[in-house]
């Protein structure tokens, strides 16, 4: 918004913004009005606009990431397909790339089973293979976002998980509790088939404001771990 009316352009450019909303909004530039302290459910967050404005103001940051460790492809939820999706790393200059579709236990995001996994992890060597062939320097590793019940157990056979390079392992139930997570979290790196905990607070924007834990004791655990 404020970007906008510095360069003098229409508020009305924002999605859902009219002629009315686009008023009030420059009569609040003009005069600000207190700001009340938001909820808990919206603190800590940055904006799409204050990202980007980040990024701006140090462009050295965007050549300096070398690769992504959690993506999700049409394996699982995701919307591009694995081709498509290393294409797009590549274009970027990444040199490695985590396939991480969900696993079996989060069924609402078509979550793979290990027949499933086994299948992919053959697809993924053949566009690595095609990557190698082109010249490109991007690598695909063979990797997996496993769910975690609460108690920190995966979902998937110990078996196939060796075959990975990656896996991440992920709460995705029981995201609302107010008590202290510390054990259900030390239970999760203790795992000896997960390397990496993925969004461990679970938090999502006017939505919930994420799981509470003693974060040193856990710290602690991870490095005990490995």
């Amino acid at each position: 918004m404020v970007n906008l009316a510095e360069r003098g352009e229409s508020l009305t450019d924002l999605p859902r913004v009219g002629p009315w909303t686009a008023g009030l909004m420059h009569s609040w530039l003009e005069d600000p009005p207190e700001v009340p302290e938001p909820p808990e459910v919206r603190r800590g967050f940055l904006t799409l606009a204050e990202a980007r404005r980040v990024l701006e103001a140090h462009p050295a940051w965007r050549t300096d990431v070398r690769g992504d460790l959690q993506m999700h492809t049409t394996w699982s939820d995701g919307r591009v397909p694995l081709d498509d999706m290393a294409a797009l790393v590549a274009s970027m200059g990444y040199e490695f790339a985590a396939i991480t579709d969900h696993s079996q236990g989060l069924r609402i995001a078509r979550g793979m089973d290990e027949a499933k996994l086994l299948r992919q992890m053959e697809e993924i060597e053949r566009v690595n293979g095609e990557l190698a062939g082109s010249g490109s320097r991007l690598q695909l590793l063979r990797s997996l976002e496993m769910n975690l019940s609460p108690e920190g157990q995966g979902d998937m056979d110990p078996a196939v998980l060796s075959k990975l390079d990656l896996v991440l392992g992920a709460f995705h139930s029981a995201l609302r509790r107010t008590e202290d997570q510390t054990e259900r979290y030390v239970a999760g790196v203790r795992n000896p088939t997960v390397h990496v905990l993925a969004h461990p607070r679970g938090r999502r924007w006017n939505a919930r404001p994420g799981l509470r834990a003693d974060w040193p004791k856990v710290f602690d655990a991870a490095a005990r771990a490995g």
